[in-house]
C-alpha cells in the first residue's frame, strides 16, 4: 500500500537532478523550504521541496509521507516521493509548468502580465475546490495555514494546484492543531488572519482569510503588502487598502483596470464581494470554503 502511494528516493539522484540544488533551479522560496526544478535522466521534470528544518523523526516522517501521498484531488499538487538522509528531508512533487500564481500575476514585465478575467476566475475556483477538499473531505481534515499566491501552482493548462498542504505538521513535532508557528513565525506577510497573533490557533477560518487575500490579488492585480495604485502616502497592506475604500464606498476602484469593460463587470463586483467577506476581521463572519 505504502510503496504504491509514494516512493522513497535517493539523495544522490535528487542532487544530480537539481544540479546540487543550484540556485538557477529555484522555482520558489517559502518559510517551509525551497522548491527546485529537477530534471531526471529520462528527461522527465519534477519539483523537489527541500524542507527548512523538519523536526520529525524518521518513522514519523515516513508515516506522514504516507498520509500525504494518499491525499489526492485534482487541485492539489500530487506528492510523488520523498527522501531522508541525515538531516535532509526532501519532498518530490509532479512538475507544474506555469510556476506560481504569484509570479504569473506580479511578473515585473507588464507584457507578461496578461491574465484575462476568465483565466483568473478559473484559477480562483480551482484553488477554492482544493482548499475546500482539505477542510471538508479529508479525514483528519487538513488546515493549510500557509495559503498564499506562492503556494498555488499552475500546470501546463493553467489548472491551479495547491502545494505545501500538510507541511505545517511536518515542521512541528508537537502538533496539536494549535501550533501555527513555523520557525517561530506565522504565514507569509499580508496573508495572516488578524486573530492569529492573539490566539495562536490555526483554524479553517484563518485559511479562508488567507484565501481571501489571494482573491484580492486576483481581482486587483496588487501584491498583499504593497499597493501600487494607492496614494504614495498609503503604507498599509492590500486588505487595509480595500477596507479603507469600502468605508468610503469606493471599493470598485480597486479592480484591476485591465479587466474592466470587457463584459465581466457584474461578475467582478460579485467576486470582489466574496473576497471582502473572506477577509472580514471577525472570523465568525467569514464564509467556510
Amino acid at each position: 500500500m505504502f510503496e504504491k502511494s509514494v516512493s522513497k528516493m535517493k539523495l544522490s539522484d535528487l542532487m544530480k537532478a537539481t544540479d546540487n540544488f543550484s540556485k538557477n533551479n529555484i522555482i520558489g522560496m517559502g518559510r517551509t523550504g525551497t522548491l527546485y526544478k529537477a530534471l531526471l535522466p529520462d528527461g522527465c521534470s519534477l519539483m523537489v521541496k527541500r524542507l527548512q528544518d523538519s523536526q520529525r523523526l524518521e518513522k514519523e516522517f515516513v508515516s506522514e509521507m504516507n498520509t500525504l501521498g494518499n491525499v489526492k484531488h485534482g487541485n492539489l499538487v500530487p506528492l510523488m516521493g520523498f527522501c531522508m538522509a541525515k538531516k535532509e528531508r526532501l519532498l518530490v512533487y509532479k512538475y507544474m509548468e506555469n510556476g506560481t500564481l504569484y509570479d504569473q500575476l506580479h511578473d515585473t514585465e507588464p507584457e507578461a502580465r496578461s491574465m484575462d478575467w476568465p483565466l483568473r476566475l478559473k484559477i480562483a475556483i480551482g484553488a477554492a475546490k482544493g482548499l475546500a477538499w482539505l477542510h471538508h473531505n479529508c479525514n483528519p481534515r487538513i488546515i493549510h495555514r500557509n495559503i498564499s499566491s506562492k503556494c498555488i501552482l499552475l500546470d501546463k493548462d493553467f489548472e491551479p494546484k495547491l502545494s505545501d498542504f500538510g507541511l505545517a505538521r511536518l515542521m512541528n513535532p508537537i502538533d496539536t492543531h494549535l501550533s501555527t508557528f513555523v520557525n517561530g513565525e506565522f504565514g507569509d506577510l499580508g496573508y495572516v488572519a488578524p486573530e492569529y497573533p492573539r490566539t495562536l490557533v490555526a483554524t479553517p477560518k484563518g485559511d479562508v482569510y488567507s484565501f481571501g487575500v489571494v482573491l484580492l490579488e486576483l481581482i486587483t492585480g496588487e501584491t498583499p503588502t504593497h499597493v501600487a495604485s494607492a496614494p504614495e502616502s498609503f503604507k498599509g497592506s492590500l486588505v487595509e487598502w480595500i477596507t479603507d475604500l469600502s468605508t468610503t464606498s469606493l471599493v470598485q476602484n480597486a479592480i484591476d483596470k485591465s479587466l474592466l469593460g470587457k463584459g465581466f463587470d457584474n461578475e467582478l463586483t460579485q467576486f470582489l464581494k466574496v473576497a471582502c467577506n473572506c477577509v472580514s476581521p471577525t472570523a465568525k463572519q467569514r464564509p467556510t470554503m
